[in-house]
Order: structure tokens, then sequence, then C-alpha cells
């Protein structure tokens, strides 16, 4: 396997290879359907609804936490009940903070995901921005294409090249830091509930919480890592080998023919 030639790529990307590689089958041409285009955009549209929501709540809960002392002590009534706000809410709380972000995490790989799987759909008849192609049926983020340096058409000049790279940038730390903060409140919440004299079940709740926290990002962390991966003996998509494999087989045979003659 050493000196086998690797490529690195994501999850994501060898997912979206996956899929490439059917698109050259007989039934390729389903993909260029209108139902199943019709499918596949909806499904985006549900998952980045399910990540706006999930982003929302994992900030929304991650604030309370960081502001509780602020609105400890009060109450408020649901449903005829008044609920008495203390601090053994507060694992309860980071428990869904965790779960939002949980949430979050599976709804942006899903995302990825789909889109790739759009751009290798365009790719395979030389379209180079299919989603924009589907933007009666997938108007999301329009923006983020617009301020993409084009290399086709009228080139981008380096002024939009400096500039999006610096706005990437921004972008980057900036969620960064808004994925990372309600994993911080969870953490010290936990750090809170374990010093104090809590109850056992509020410490269990809070280390539930954190274990699910450490899921979220270690998920994040595996999807966003490049992987190596090595050239297969056999397609994906069917039971063939492949032309390498045969060509390989075919010259030990030849060699293994060769050893076995007689010298006399």
């Amino acid at each position: 396997m050493a000196d086998k030639h690797y490529r690195r790529m994501s999850l994501i990307e060898r997912s979206a290879l996956t899929f490439e590689s059917f698109l050259g089958r007989e039934f390729g041409n389903r993909f260029y359907q209108s139902e199943f285009l019709d499918g596949i955009t909806a499904r985006r549209m549900e998952t980045i609804g399910r990540l706006g929501k999930g982003a929302s709540h994992a900030f929304l809960f991650a604030t309370v936490l960081a502001f509780f002392d602020l609105i400890s002590g009060s109450s408020f009534t649901y449903g005829g009940l008044t609920v008495q706000i203390t601090k053994d809410l507060t694992p309860i709380i980071s428990l869904v903070t965790a779960g939002a972000l949980l949430n979050t995490t599976f709804a942006f790989i899903d995302d990825q995901i789909i889109f790739r799987i759009l751009l290798k759909i365009g790719s395979h008849i030389k379209i180079q921005n299919f989603p924009l192609l589907l933007v009666d049926k997938m108007a999301h983020n329009l923006w983020g294409d617009a301020i993409v340096p084009r290399v086709y058409g009228q080139k981008s000049g380096r002024g939009q090249t400096i500039a999006v790279t610096t706005l990437g940038i921004v972008v980057l730390l900036v969620s960064v830091a808004m994925y990372l903060y309600p994993a911080f409140m969870v953490g010290r919440v936990f750090l809170d509930v374990m010093r104090s004299d809590a109850r056992w079940v509020a410490k269990a709740i809070a280390s539930l919480a954190v274990a699910v926290t450490v899921w979220a990002l270690l998920l994040g962390a595996i999807f966003m890592t490049k992987f190596k991966f090595y050239p297969a003996d056999w397609h994906e998509s069917t039971d063939q080998p492949t032309e390498e494999f045969v060509r390989r087989m075919q010259a030990e045979i030849a060699k293994d023919d060769r050893g076995s003659v007689d010298p006399s």
C-alpha cells in the first residue's frame, strides 16, 4: 500500500465521488430528470432550514447559560404552572444546547454533501455552477455565488480575489467562534456543577451534555480532516475490475508463464 499513490480528501469529497460513479452508469440520465432535481433541491432547502434552526437554538441557549445569573431567581408561568428559575436548570439547558449543536453539525454535513452532489451533476455535463442553474427551485446563498472570483467568461481581477480572501478569513474566524461558543458554555456548566454540591442527577445530565458536545466536535473534526485514499482494484458502482488492475494482473500472469517455461 505504501508504494501506491494516494489522494487526500475529506469524507464529504469522497462521498461526492461515490455519487459521481453513478453518473456514468446506464441509469445516469435519471439524475437530470425534473423529478430528481425537484427532489434534491427540496431536500437541500429542508437541510438548510434544519441548519438555521439548530444554529439559532444553540446560540440562544448558550447565551442563556452565559447570562443565567441575571435571570436566576425569577419565575414565569406556563400552562397555569409557575416555574422558578434556579441553578438546577443549568444542566438541562446545557443538554439542550449540546443537542442543538449536534443537530447543527448533522445538518451542515448533510448540506455540504448535497452541495457537492449538485456540483458533480453539473461538472458531468460541463456546467461549472450547476446550483445557479436551479435558481428557480433553490434560491439560496446567491450572494456567495456572486462574490466568488470568476475564471471563465469575464475573468475576475486581483482586487476581487483579495477582497474575497479577506472576507473568507473573517467568516472562518467568526464561524469557528460561533461553533465553539456553545461548546464552551456547556463545558463551563459542567465544571460548575461538578464543583458544587448539586444532586447526582444534575451532575449526570451535565456529563451527558459534555458527551454530546464532544460527539458534535469530534464529528465535525472528522469531516473537516483530509484523509488518505488509495486507488482501488474495482470500480465503485459496478463489480468490474479497474483497467489498471486488469493490466497488472495480465502482467503478473505473463511473468509467471515465462518463469514456468522449461529451458530445455
